[in-house]
C-alpha cells in the first residue's frame, strides 16, 4: 500500500448483523496488524501515525421474521462491539430506531468525544469529510461498509475525490482469521 491508499473493507450486501460483527473483528485484527508494523518503525509507540480504523454503518439486514425489538437490540449490540474492538470512528448513518439504536450501543459502550456520530442520510455522510476535518479518512486509515441497502460505496468514492487518496479493497487474505459468533 502506499501512502495516498485508503484500505476499505466491505461486507456483501446484503450486511446481516453477524456479517457486521465478523466485518468489525476483521478491520480490528487487520488494523492490529498494521498498527504492529507502525510500532516497530518509530521506536514501539505507535504515535500520531498509527491508521485508523472507520466503521461506517447503515441499517443492517435481519432474518426474515424478526421483530422489530429484537433489531434494535441486535443493532445495539453491534455498536458496542465497535467500541470493544476499539474502532476508533463509527459513522451510523440513517434515520431508522435499529440505526439509532447502533449509535446509542457504541455511546453506552464508552465511545467518548466524537467517535461516534449518527448521520440521518448517506448524502449526510458524504459531506462530513467538508463539515468536520475530524471525521477525514487519511491516507493509511482502513474503513469498513456496512449495510443491508444503503449505497455507502458513494460516501467512500466522495470521501476519496475530497480527501485526495485511492481507495484499495482489503482482499480476503489480508482480513483472514476473524472470530465468529458473539462478542
Amino acid at each position: 500500500m502506499t501512502a495516498s491508499e485508503v484500505t476499505v473493507l466491505r461486507g456483501d450486501v446484503p450486511v446481516t448483523v453477524d456479517d457486521a460483527r465478523v466485518l468489525i473483528r476483521r478491520l480490528a485484527e487487520h488494523a492490529g496488524g498494521r498498527r504492529t508494523g507502525a510500532e516497530t518503525t518509530d521506536g514501539g509507540t505507535g504515535g500520531d501515525d498509527r491508521p485508523r480504523t472507520w466503521a461506517v454503518i447503515a441499517e443492517l439486514a435481519s432474518p426474515p421474521g424478526q421483530d422489530e425489538n429484537r433489531r434494535v437490540v441486535e443493532h445495539d449490540l453491534v455498536g458496542r462491539l465497535a467500541v470493544r474492538l476499539a474502532v476508533d470512528k463509527t459513522l451510523c448513518v440513517g434515520d431508522s430506531r435499529s440505526v439509532r439504536a447502533l449509535h446509542q450501543g457504541a455511546i453506552m459502550e464508552g465511545s467518548w468525544g466524537d467517535e461516534a456520530r449518527l448521520v440521518e442520510s448517506v448524502d449526510d455522510a458524504a459531506r462530513l469529510v467538508d463539515a468536520d476535518p475530524d471525521w477525514r479518512p487519511a491516507a493509511g486509515d482502513i474503513v469498513l461498509l456496512a449495510s443491508a441497502t444503503a449505497d455507502l460505496d458513494s460516501v467512500i468514492a466522495a470521501w476519496s475525490e475530497r480527501c485526495g487518496w485511492r481507495v484499495v479493497d482489503a482482499r480476503p487474505e489480508d482480513t483472514s482469521g476473524a472470530g465468529e459468533g458473539e462478542p
